[in-house]
């Protein structure tokens, strides 16, 4: 379904240079060996400024047989979807029933923050809630192989998911007694992330441009941290400004805000909030619309099954009269709060979500005008350095330059639309 809403969204001119353009020119130019250079962010030649992306290296090789946007868009959709099943399986394992484990599904699926980071075009860290799920369910179901396989294909998402395989390995070494498995994840984990930012970002790119969303707690990564600890009143003046409250009410609502009873796994995500709270960028605070709450996500949905499963212990000894936890009593108890997970997440798609009828569904439609730049489009010759306009620029970014008209550096074809958005004009 989401294949075919972003791919009509692409067709309908709706992607944006930043950052699908800027993407695609990157993995383009990986799969054709040029690394992760790209040219369509004024100032920067690599993606690695930006992201330390690991995992486009196993992208690059689909996406080199047939090397469009179309592809990502794809690839995205199905490991979306497919966070559904490790979900699933961690739902029935901790509560005992099909019916629970296929509610937490349906509830990852009709999730807006889930749904709002596949349609805002191909990000690689929109992949990493089903690494991370699937990385969880093998850690608890004792099977140490693919849960290291799955944690490493998560850190590869995006510098920051280092962080929380971090915390993963915490929980393991607190709460599931692995002290030696806990140990080495992480210790893994923590020096990737610091490789990838101070190591990566330093060496090859100049250093990560993101640092700017945090320069009034300092202008290093040791002055920010410092500022944190020693300046507590510019971390609560930023948290009031992000409206905490807020943020955690939509996270909470599509779960029926069973997440509370789970907090000590919602608070696994607790690198990822800090990131997104404190940055003094407001769109880093949106939960349903962008990409930034998308590695909460899945410690929500962990959260929700937990704090579900306590429940369910609690009300099934109500029920019971105060003696042991009978078994018809348990699966009642899980079908009544999984019903109630099921609408809520109903509930929350009316309101928030992408599907039709959804509060943010946008029925986009393919007109002759589109059809008309299409055919503009393929009379490009494929080694022409482009400057486009920003909702052309994602249809011509497949070449080793390209900028967003009107910068003309190194252009030698000019492709604009007279009658579409102007920005950055």
């Amino acid at each position: 379904g989401f294949s075919y809403l972003t791919i009509n969204r692409y067709a309908a001119f709706e992607a944006r240079a930043q950052d699908m353009g800027n993407l695609n020119q990157a993995i383009w130019n990986l799969a054709h060996g040029n690394g992760l250079r790209f040219t369509n962010y004024e100032g920067i030649t690599s993606r690695l400024s930006l992201h330390v992306e690991p995992i486009l290296l196993l992208i690059a090789p689909l996406y080199r047989l047939y090397p469009q946007v179309e592809t990502l868009l794809v690839i995205q959709a199905v490991v979306v979807a497919l966070g559904a099943i490790p979900l699933f399986a961690l739902a029935r394992h901790k509560l005992g029933s099909d019916w629970a484990g296929l509610a937490f599904a349906l509830a990852f699926l009709l999730n807006p923050t889930v749904q709002g980071a596949n349609w805002y075009e191909f990000h690689p860290v929109t992949l990493a809630p089903t690494l991370i799920l699937a990385a969880f369910y093998f850690l608890v179901t004792g099977r140490t192989g693919w849960f290291a396989l799955f944690a490493l294909l998560a850190a590869g998402c995006k510098e920051e998911i280092a962080l929380l395989i971090f915390m993963i390995g915490f929980y393991a070494f607190i709460a599931l007694k692995r002290r030696a498995l806990g140990s080495v994840t992480m210790l893994l984990a923590l020096g990737w992330a610091l490789f990838a930012v101070l190591g990566i970002q330093n060496t090859v790119a100049a250093g990560n441009s993101h640092w700017d969303r945090y320069a009034y707690l300092g202008d290093s990564p040791v002055t920010i941290v410092r500022a944190m600890v020693t300046q507590p009143a510019l971390v609560w003046q930023q948290l009031q400004a992000a409206n905490v409250l807020r943020y955690l009410v939509l996270l909470f609502l599509p779960l029926a805000f069973t997440p509370i009873f789970g907090l000590d796994l919602f608070l696994l995500s607790l690198p990822s909030l800090a990131i997104n709270l404190l940055a003094d960028f407001s769109p880093m605070q949106e939960v349903n619309s962008l990409i930034y709450a998308a590695p909460i996500v899945p410690f929500v949905m962990l959260g929700g099954v937990y704090g579900t499963a306590r429940l369910q212990r609690w009300l099934a000894r109500a029920w019971s009269g105060g003696g042991t936890d009978q078994p018809a009593m348990m699966s009642l108890a899980a079908a009544v709060l999984g019903g109630i997970v099921v609408a809520a997440a109903l509930i929350s798609q009316g309101l928030f979500g992408y599907l039709p009828g959804g509060g943010n569904h946008r029925p986009l439609t393919v007109t002759e005008h589109h059809e008309h730049a299409a055919a503009l489009i393929a009379q490009i010759r494929p080694d022409a350095a482009v400057s486009a306009q920003d909702r052309l620029n994602p249809h011509v970014s497949g070449r080793p330059t390209l900028t967003i008209f009107p910068h003309l550096e190194n252009a030698d074809t000019v492709f604009v639309d007279v009658t579409g958005p102007a920005w950055p004009q």
